[in-house]
């Protein structure tokens, strides 16, 4: 007979199991709108706990004082910011992120060894899942054709695709764990490649650098998980030195594609786009322009020289919207405080990843993981995007029931994988 705490655990339990089921489907077929997946996984888990009376939550305190401060000094921001109302609906926003994220990280705790093993083939159901309509989505376009003629895939539909390419980019890591759990190295590697070339056929450039880090991230975790989470430290730690340097660093960069690619029109915009928020950057270095400020930052619509091609100059606009860039955004908006109190929180990230040297796949996917999506936030979308920080929420809980405790296989108990 089931206690009402058991019943309590399974209900919160089938939530997740959604969550993880729903989520690339979701991605592919509506990509902006998994915040709103979010959102119901975390309001029936409150439900579930309304119904026992049970609204208990454990988090880890520091987590809790970090996200306070951030929450605090992103409001604070708005006082000084350029668009006050925006600053404060965006404080809202990442308010109730934080919170969700907590609510999500004390359900997953909660998972048995049994549920675990569940959400793994409920994640691994709805990722194939995911990549079915993916694989439709391709085969349907128009542009197919142009594919397999040398050219790549820019049809509409593909167009739609590129932040489904992130969260594919993203689920690729903690989904070859479970397959090689429930079968073995081989079907994990199978999944790893065709994730590859599915990405490649995607062809937004982003997802594959991204993936590629997570790779190479894994190889060196795989040796020595302590060496995986310096590798991590320092990544992030660089980031943030680079950014006073992009005057020095970016010319030579931004002249060796211009020689060497063909229209690297992206490419070159990126980076003068960093060039130009980096000097705002150093006009408020400590306390910034305010939250959410990017896209009003003085300057942000001139039209900025890029680079030659076929003899004449292309050109971009200097800001549009937000820097492409979560640490030069933050920098810019939140100032130093800001830098200083996301890298602590990533910090503390990378210091719960558990070592063990009887379970060397789990460790080292959780930090291809992390290097995955920090290789995003860096390269690709504004880091206060609903759907984003929603997207990043729901991999942390996929990395906590998949990775901090491996399900083994089934009827055989756990391996080193």
């Amino acid at each position: 007979m089931n206690t009402p705490t058991q019943s309590h655990n399974r209900q919160e339990a089938c939530f997740l199991y959604a969550l993880s089921f729903l989520f690339l489907p979701v991605a592919v077929l509506a990509t902006s709108q998994v915040w709103v997946l979010a959102v119901f996984g975390v309001l029936g888990i409150l439900a579930v706990r309304a119904v026992h009376r049970s609204f208990a939550l454990k988090p880890n305190r520091l987590t809790l004082v970090l996200m306070i401060l951030l929450i605090g000094w992103a409001a604070t921001s708005s006082l000084w910011a350029i668009e006050p109302e925006r600053a404060f609906k965006t404080v809202i926003r990442i308010a109730l992120v934080c919170m969700s994220l907590i609510v999500l990280i004390d359900a997953t705790n909660k998972l048995d060894h049994k549920q675990r093993r569940k959400f793994g083939y409920w994640l691994v159901g709805g990722t194939v899942t995911g990549l079915v309509l993916t694989g439709i989505l391709v085969l349907s376009s128009g542009a197919f054709s142009a594919w397999l003629g040398g050219g790549r895939l820019i049809g509409p539909d593909i167009a739609n695709l590129n932040r489904t390419s992130t969260v594919i980019s993203l689920l690729v890591w903690p989904v070859a764990l479970i397959v090689a759990q429930i079968y073995n190295r081989i079907a994990a590697a199978t999944v790893i490649a065709l994730s590859a070339l599915l990405l490649f056929a995607l062809a937004p450039s982003t997802p594959l650098v991204a993936f590629a880090v997570g790779l190479v991230v894994f190889a060196i975790a795989w040796i020595s998980h302590g060496l995986g989470k310096r590798v991590l430290l320092l990544a992030f730690a660089s980031a943030v030195i680079s950014i006073p340097l992009l005057d020095v660093l970016a010319p030579p960069v931004i002249d060796f594609l211009a020689a060497n690619v063909h229209a690297p029109y992206s490419e070159i915009h990126r980076l003068v786009i960093w060039q130009f928020a980096a000097e705002r950057i150093f006009e408020h270095p400590l306390v910034g322009w305010g939250l959410d400020a990017s896209r009003a930052i003085p300057g942000n619509n001139e039209q900025l020289f890029l680079f030659y091609f076929g003899g004449n100059a292309e050109t971009g606009q200097a800001l549009p919207l937000h820097p492409h860039n979560a640490l030069i955004q933050i920098w810019l908006e939140l100032g130093i405080v800001g830098v200083i109190l996301v890298g602590a929180i990533f910090s503390l990230i990378v210091a719960s990843i558990p070592t063990s040297p009887h379970n060397r796949a789990g460790p080292a996917t959780l930090i291809a993981t992390t290097a995955c999506a920090f290789t995003v936030a860096q390269l690709g979308f504004g880091i206060w995007q609903g759907w984003w920080m929603a997207t990043l929420g729901l991999m942390v809980m996929i990395a906590i029931a998949t990775g901090t405790n491996p399900p083994a296989r089934q009827g055989q108990p756990d391996r080193n994988v």
